[in-house]
């Protein structure tokens, strides 16, 4: 690490959290050392629910005036972002191209100009992947990989777990809200953390629960 390089790491490392990170909902700051992004991590969901997971983590600071991009994720839904409290104005969706070096163009290209970048690294994407995670770094975007721990060497970790759904019946009703179980780990988390959500609650965004609570075998998608 050169003069110039070590000296915005040691600026970085002296600043306020609150400069450090980026915010998130106060159900989430629990399963982070921090109590929220930190600038330049790297921060994988993985199971069942992962893609929601990833879109609730932008929430507070998108409202607060962060942009978010996209990045290689064709099934996320501008409805059930904004169902999940997603600010859809300051949400960009993008292409990932035809190959991980395009994809990886385009994340970092989404660095340069978006404080959050939400993807879901192709297969064969290691080797671009430690190049995305450098230019990460050196701009102080949060970048949120979907399903994807192992391609960068994830910071923190969040994994959902034991999902099940209420509301749908034998034969009839509707799904209403999803219990599971969110549990942070990595090498930025000194020890494990888990917390218990409704994701979706039954308005659609997250909300907490406990672990009495009574729920029914899913017959949903968990997928998202």
């Amino acid at each position: 690490m050169n003069r110039a390089a070590l000296a915005v790491h040691t600026l970085a490392e002296l600043a306020p959290a609150r400069d450090r990170c980026l915010p998130v909902h106060p159900l989430l700051a629990g399963l982070f050392p921090e109590g929220g992004l930190r600038r330049g991590h790297v921060v994988a969901c993985t199971g069942s629910a992962a893609t929601s997971l990833a879109l609730v983590l932008t929430t507070q600071a998108a409202a607060a005036g962060a942009w978010v991009a996209a990045v290689g994720l064709p099934e996320l839904g501008i409805e059930a972002a904004a169902e999940l409290g997603v600010p859809i104005e300051r949400l960009v969706l993008v292409a990932p191209g035809n190959s991980p070096a395009q994809w990886a163009e385009r994340v970092a290209a989404a660095a340069d100009g978006f404080e959050l970048v939400l993807t879901a690294p192709p297969r064969g994407a290691e080797r671009a992947g430690r190049q995305v995670r450098q230019r990460v770094q050196a701009r102080g975007t949060v970048l949120v990989t979907v399903g994807a721990a192992a391609t960068f060497g994830s910071d923190v970790e969040l994994t959902t777990a034991g999902c099940a759904w209420e509301g749908l019946g034998t034969g009839h009703g509707c799904l209403l809200r999803r219990r599971l179980t969110v549990t942070s780990s990595g090498r930025r988390v000194p020890r494990p953390r888990t917390t218990a959500l409704w994701l979706p609650g039954p308005h659609g965004q997250v909300v907490t629960t406990d672990a009495t609570t009574e729920t029914r075998p899913n017959h949903g998608r968990d997928d998202v």
